[in-house]
């Protein structure tokens, strides 16, 4: 089928399902060194071919009737980061949608089908629609993934062709459906680690593609550094002098909810979970700490011996544990307000 008429039959498609009503969404497909993509304040329904919008991968130069849509720059940064991707379809999912405004994770881990026919599905922290960042974010988690959830503006999913970038999203959607369902009857019940890693990679040879982006190693799920001690001005920093100490903790962060923890030396764990979606922070203000990681995709391990001044910063997915070598004071921070429905067990 011609690449353009393609693009417009998938797009009546998408309005059909109302999965881009109004002027939401755009979809994208390779051709050659350019994309063909939607243009800005159209509505899916009565886009004809001849509005589509060629846009340079390379260079970002485009050439059509129209202005390509805002989105133009996350698509750009998709084709740049992984040349198997062939098209791109951001859409506003209703359920999803839901999901997203009332700060929720979808049960995608307990269902087989989203497993496989989705693997994992990273979620991009809020940012300006249309906006560089947003571009920069989800580009760079599509790098690794075939899914995304951008907070508060929909979903976006990628594949070696255009059908198989609109079937993930019509799985997304139907996976946000039935959550929504089985949570109205209980909590749903995750898979166990080792069998969702059976499904995704089910997933990737049911797709042709064995060699797709599998689970992130456990290095890159978690970032250790120490604030400096020091007198000079700093905004991240420790000091101490005849008053008492000063530990300027975070300043780069929105954060949504700050603790204050104490754990004594010999009394068990804190912590033998992960987070679904939330990323948490930990300082140790005074005394020492042994920390157990262990990313739940991988089932990689590692353990951490942190004193005064460790700052410890854990994105979704990675187990985590921890027990005071020392009498511990520590402050523990995250970029999402409580939700037990994120937080799940692990068994070290």
């Amino acid at each position: 089928m011609n690449p353009r008429e393609e693009i417009v039959r998938f797009c009546r498609l998408a309005w059909q399902a109302g999965l881009m009503r109004a002027h939401d969404g755009n979809i994208s497909r390779r051709v050659d060194r350019a994309m063909l993509i939607t243009p800005s304040g159209r509505s899916k329904a009565l886009i004809e071919p001849s509005e589509l919008v060629e846009v340079d991968i390379a260079t970002g130069r485009g050439q059509g009737p129209g202005r390509p849509s805002s989105e133009a720059g996350l698509h750009l940064a998709v084709y740049r980061a992984r040349d198997d991707v062939g098209a791109v379809v951001h859409a506003h999912p209703p359920q999803v949608m839901a999901y997203s405004l009332a700060g929720r994770s979808i049960a995608l881990r307990a269902m087989p089908e989203a497993l496989i026919g989705l693997g994992r599905v990273a979620v991009v922290p809020y940012a300006t629609p249309g906006s560089p960042e947003l571009a920069q974010s989800a580009g760079a988690e599509l790098a690794r993934c075939d899914a995304v959830v951008m907070s508060r503006h929909g979903s976006v999913t990628v594949g070696r062709s255009l059908e198989q970038a609109w079937i993930r999203t019509e799985r997304l959607e139907q996976a946000a459906v039935v959550s929504a369902a089985a949570e109205a009857m209980g909590v749903p019940r995750p898979l166990d680690p080792a069998e969702r890693r059976r499904l995704q990679q089910m997933g990737r040879a049911f797709w042709g593609d064995p060699a797709a982006p599998g689970p992130r190693p456990l290095a890159e799920l978690y970032r250790l550094d120490r604030l400096p001690a020091t007198e000079a001005f700093a905004t991240e920093k420790r000091t101490a002098d005849a008053r008492g100490q000063a530990h300027l903790i975070v300043d780069d962060l929105p954060l949504r909810r700050v603790c204050y923890l104490t754990l004594k030396a010999g009394a068990g764990y804190r912590g033998g979970h992960y987070h679904r979606h939330k990323r948490e922070g930990l300082y140790i203000a005074a005394g020492r700490a042994r920390v157990e990681l262990a990313a739940v995709d991988s089932g990689q391990r590692h353990g951490l011996e942190l004193e005064v001044g460790h700052r410890l910063w854990m994105l979704s997915g990675l187990a985590h544990r921890v027990a005071a070598v020392e009498d511990l004071v520590m402050v523990e921070y995250t970029d999402r307000p409580y939700d037990p429905a994120d937080d799940r067990p692990f068994d070290f």
